[in-house]
């Protein structure tokens, strides 16, 4: 559900990471999965800043890179805001271009954890769910532009996650959004790459819809390998880098 920046926003949790990391990764995360909607006007900088339990400096240098990639707007004399428009494929891509380790661990990360999340969802998803699935699904077909797709694939297995009843898968849902959104879109630059996303998605919740556990957790596992195949042939031609190779690229 999405929050309204009047909420309080923190504390934040530290990990090892610099604070300005903390930060940037935190507020990232609440802008790409849409739980700070576009547009929203963030708390004051200083109020944001003590919810966080962080130093002003250290909230200006998040902000700083979070404007950098078009994801927040600073503006002189006014409040800092979510960006309308949410530039995934042209900024959030390119953050880790060259880095193919982090590739590996997104898709790694995904055919892991999400099959086991789809696999619950079957069991416990509802009517309402169902339909809210079955809306993103519809606009995902129609939709043509790169960003507008990457954010219905992410609200897609986002929705699936929290159909599980626990709320601490749909956290972890959220967070692999977060973490995975980088590779994930290269998949939704190309129309071949929204097709096969389309078709998978479209499996899944056929899936889903039977409340079929093996067929929901086979679903996504054959999803995740064709998007991971996207990937890796999109990265090569953009960026000019060797398509990946792994024994586990099929899983």
């Amino acid at each position: 559900m999405p929050v309204s920046a009047d909420m309080v926003l923190g504390p934040l949790k530290r990990t090892h990471s610099l604070i300005a990391d903390d930060i940037f990764g935190y507020l990232e995360r609440l802008i790409v999965t849409g739980a700070l909607a576009p547009g929203v006007a963030l708390p004051p900088e200083r109020t944001l800043a003590r919810d966080l339990g962080v130093s002003r400096n250290a909230l200006r240098e998040a902000l700083t890179r979070l404007d950098s990639l078009g994801l927040v707007e600073r503006r002189q004399g006014s409040a800092n805001r979510v960006s309308l428009s949410i530039p995934l494929t042209a900024a959030l891509a390119a953050r880790l271009e060259g880095v193919a380790a982090e590739f590996e661990h997104s898709a790694e990360f995904r055919a892991e954890i999400e099959p086991r999340i789809a696999r619950l969802a079957a069991l416990r998803i509802g009517r309402q769910q169902l339909a809210a699935l079955s809306d993103l699904l519809d606009r995902s077909a129609r939709e043509t532009d790169s960003d507008q797709s990457a954010s219905l694939d992410i609200g897609f297995h986002t929705a699936i996650a929290q159909a599980t009843a626990n709320p601490l898968f749909a956290t972890l849902g959220e967070l692999t959004a977060s973490w995975t959104v980088e590779a994930r879109v290269y998949s939704h630059l190309e129309g071949e790459g929204r097709r096969l996303s389309h078709a998978g998605h479209t499996r899944i919740l056929a899936a889903l819809t039977a409340h079929d556990a093996e067929a929901a957790d086979y679903a996504m596992r054959i999803h995740l390998a064709e998007i991971r195949d996207v990937i890796d042939r999109v990265r090569s031609t953009e960026i000019g880098l060797p398509e990946a190779t792994s024994p586990n690229s099929t899983a």
